[in-house]
Formats: structure tokens, sequence, C-alpha cells
């Protein structure tokens, strides 16, 4: 294995526990939402700026010595915090549509509720809905992939569901109803979601936003199971079971077809799964790799994400504070 120096540029303790920290698309400023120990969600927002430094002087040295030029050193300064009366699990800034300049916020809560939020006035939410029943564990958007607002999301109790943003997201008016509702049929146990990723299927050439339907929903469960939709054929087109809690999953690409998925689970490893064309072949041959990334008490492969120029790199971290490539 090559060890490849990952070098720390700054750091910031924050005073609650963070569920995510993002980074503000086209901004050095990175957003982090989760709950205090008063059990109120909390949104802060910190800009990386080049704070620069007194200059070494030396006791010994005369005072008409020129002193040397100032170096500088990045430093995460805090711009916005607000408190809420719901703890906040998860958020994406992949909603809004790649046209947009500054991307909203849409964040889930504790009580089911999604809301969209702009980090210039975080006092209320630009809007706000009752999505689930439960806690919104997960969720991506689609802005990156379609140029459509739409969005993922996915419950502790087991529902799955796509979203427009652009429908009237108002409490008083009740709840919208999804675009699609991939929730498992009745009957059948239904176990937490804990992840969930948006891709598309389909020819890297065709225009992005060609067909309303045109997406892949991948989703990965508390008790190993994976589970990958297509929106257009409105059914599960690959399921398999990992053994174990799915903590990540996620497509190579945002852009073009997907050509492979990558999730990660609680026991330290790591699996691929090759798809063709945009689609996965028959599930019972679905070609599958596993890699022990970690193993011990900090195992937990956390999250994957791909490098969005080079999709055949993924980077990994684990609950030891560890970062693999």
């Amino acid at each position: 294995m090559t060890t490849t120096r990952i070098s720390q540029i700054t750091a910031k303790r924050i005073p609650f526990t963070a569920f995510q920290a993002l980074w503000v698309p086209g901004t050095t400023r990175i957003c982090s939402l989760g709950s205090n120990d008063a059990g109120l969600g909390v949104i802060q927002v910190h800009a990386l700026t080049s704070i620069p430094t007194a200059p070494y002087a030396s006791p010994s040295a005369p005072t008409t010595a020129s002193p040397p030029s100032s170096q500088h050193r990045p430093k995460l300064v805090i711009q916005y915090e607000t408190e809420k009366k719901t703890q906040l699990k998860s958020a994406t800034f992949r909603a809004s549509a790649r046209s947009s300049t500054l991307p909203h916020l849409l964040a889930g809560d504790f009580e089911g509720r999604v809301g969209l939020w702009d980090l210039s006035r975080t006092e209320v939410p630009v809007s706000i809905f009752k999505a689930h029943e439960d806690v919104v564990n997960c969720m991506d958007g689609a802005g990156s992939l379609s140029g459509r607002p739409e969005f993922i999301t996915g419950c502790r109790d087991g529902t799955v569901r796509l979203w427009d943003i652009r429908q009237n997201h108002k409490e008083t008016l009740g709840a919208p109803s999804p675009l699609s509702d991939m929730s498992l049929k009745k009957g059948r146990q239904g176990h937490e979601v804990w992840c969930v990723a948006l891709g598309r299927p389909g020819s890297d050439t065709e225009a992005a936003g060609s067909d309303a339907g045109d997406l892949l929903v991948a989703a990965g469960y508390d008790n190993g199971d994976v589970r990958v939709m297509d929106i257009r054929v409105g059914r599960a087109i690959f399921e398999t079971n990992l053994k174990h809690g799915v903590c990540a999953v996620e497509f190579d690409k945002r852009q073009g077809k997907a050509g492979k998925l990558v999730a990660t689970t609680l026991e330290g490893m790591m699996y691929s799964f090759d798809m063709f064309d945009g689609q996965f072949p028959e599930t019972s041959r679905a070609t599958q790799e596993a890699v022990t990334v970690q193993s011990g008490d900090d195992s937990t492969l956390w999250q994957a994400r791909h490098i969005p120029q080079r999709p055949d790199i993924v980077a990994v971290t684990d609950g030891g504070g560890q970062i693999f490539l």
C-alpha cells in the first residue's frame, strides 16, 4: 500500500455534535450542522481566511533592523451561527440547479421535516415541510446531475422518497406529495435507511435533463441491504446484502452515466459494483469487488467520496479519523 501524506491546513473545534460538514459550493466556506447538549439544532458557517502572523523578532536584534516579511496561515472564522428547536441530521447543497450562483442548504431534522435555508438569513427557513414520520437520516440532490432541483431523502422508518424543491413546501398547506416513493412493499420488514445517493443511467453523450425520470437511486440500510432503483421503470434493478450496516453509498460520476457504485460498512469493508451502460447486469451476476480497508474498534467506514476529476479514485474515512485513498 502506498502511503500518501495528507497535510492538515487548519482545524476548528466546534461545541456540538456535527452530523454533516459540507463545503458551500463556489466559496471557501464550510457549513456544519447537528445538535448540541441542550438538544437543539445548530447551523454554523465558517470561512477559510488567511490571517497574517506576527513577524518573528529576535530579542538580541537591533530595533532598526527590518522585520522579515509576514507569513500567512489559514484559519476558520465563524460567520453565521443559529440554533433551532429541532436537532438537524442530514443536509445537501446538491438540490440547487447547476445555474444557481448562491445555492441554498437543504436540511432534514429529527422530526421528519425538510427545510430550505438561505445561509445569509438563517432566522427562519425559506420553506419547510413534513417529508417523513421519523428522523431524516440522509439525502442527496439531483441539481448537479440533471439541472433540475430534485432531491432524495431516506428515513429511519425505512422510507425513501424523491421530491422537487419547486413544490410549494409550506407547512400551513400540508405536506406535498413526493415525485416517487421507493419504500419497501407493505408486509416486508422495514429497515432503517442510513444512506442514499443519486446517479444517472444512459449514455455520456445524453443531454443533462433530457428525461425527467432519468435518475438512479441507491439506498443503504442498517441490516446490510443495498438497493438501486431506476426512476424510469419505477422498481429496484439491483438488490444485495452486505451482512453489515451500510454507512455510505455513492455512484462514481456526477456527470454522464454511472459506471460503478461504491458502498462501505460498519465492519471496515468497501464494496465496488460494476455497471454497464448505466445499468447493472443481472442481479445475481453483478460484478462485485470487496476490500478490507480497516479492522478493529475504529473500523466503521463512515463516508466514501469519488474525486470528481478522477472518478476511479475514491476517498474513504474511518471511525479512527483516518482517510484512505
